[in-house]
């Protein structure tokens, strides 16, 4: 009787102990698994900021391009209408031109970090110069 009882003891002892010692062997590989996981998705996380950034400076880029067109169109125009302008609206035209020549340097120069602080100037600027014009005659 004993060897009958010897036999399921050592099964059982067996198998506390295979149990236990497969189950520290997973708990690496599953925080491995949990590492490798999180490094994806903090990779993914990086790509994807990194994408927002070039789109960001894209946009950043294309507005800035559009303001300086819009500046460099209404300089000209103000110019074309000063050729027919009176004396005193000659100098409103030229002081208004000058503001916006100003503007197109600042925009000329702005960079990303600075860039709507710089647009809230030009934006203010142009406003006020369009309605300063808006009803004058040659």
């Amino acid at each position: 009787m004993k060897t009958n009882l010897r036999n399921p003891l050592a099964l059982l002892f067996a198998g506390t102990f295979s149990l236990a010692m497969f189950t520290q062997c997973d708990a690496p590989q599953s925080t491995q698994e949990e590492t490798n996981e999180a490094l994806e998705e903090t990779g993914e996380a990086i790509d994807a900021a990194g994408n927002e950034m070039q789109e960001t400076a894209a946009n950043w880029e294309a507005e800035q391009d559009e303001w300086e067109n819009k500046l460099e169109t209404k300089i000209s125009q103000l110019e074309q209408n000063m050729e027919n302008a009176s004396d005193e609206t000659k100098a409103e035209y030229q002081e208004s031109i000058d503001e916006l020549k100003s503007d197109l340097d600042e925009l000329s120069q702005s960079t990303e970090d600075n860039w709507n602080e710089v647009k809230t100037d030009v934006s203010n600027t142009f406003d006020e110069i369009e309605r300063e014009f808006e009803g004058i005659d040659n």
